[in-house]
């Protein structure tokens, strides 16, 4: 009897563990319904236009030769070609769909899918973008004084450590 009593609740406590994992299906309209791939995308165009920042700070300004923009525009064509190698969709589904499939349940992921096809859902993932902008923006407005107040503190902070006995 007692180890009946064991065995309910174990099985009372650890249900969730047991609970049924999502199909691939599900998984694949979920990342459908959550624009997966077009976010995929997005994050190629990013690290190409990083690799086209970097190279612009490192030219500091400096005018190029013909030649010298030749070499340029071929490293970047070659860069794009890496970053759309290494990072596309076709290679990334089967890994988010395990990822999802080791994260959520079936019950889970039915729920995200009603969301996501909801009009608060829908507006979600059209809205977040512009948000995540904004917010960036809102951040990097209090970095530069944020660096200013730690450069003083930083500086009040060593000149007190040589002063100290």
């Amino acid at each position: 009897m007692k180890h009946l009593s064991l065995l309910v609740t174990t099985l009372l406590i650890g249900s969730s563990a047991f609970a049924a994992p999502p199909s691939n299906e599900s998984i694949s309209q979920l990342l459908v319904a959550t624009r997966m791939e077009r976010s995929v995308s997005v994050a190629q165009q990013s690290l190409d236009q990083a690799v086209r920042n970097s190279i612009a700070q490192g030219l500091q300004g400096k005018t190029l030769t013909p030649q010298g923009r030749k070499v340029i525009d071929t490293f970047t064509a070659e860069a794009g070609t890496i970053i759309r190698k290494e990072i596309n969709w076709a290679d990334l589904k089967s890994a988010y769909i395990k990822l999802y499939a080791e994260t959520f349940t079936q019950e889970e992921v039915d729920g995200l899918l009603a969301f996501y096809r909801s009009p608060a859902g829908v507006a979600l993932l059209e809205k977040m973008p512009i948000v995540t902008q904004k917010s960036a923006a809102i951040t990097q407005q209090r970095i530069g004084p944020l660096v200013e107040k730690l450069k003083a503190s930083m500086a009040k902070t060593v000149q007190d450590a040589k002063t100290a006995k």
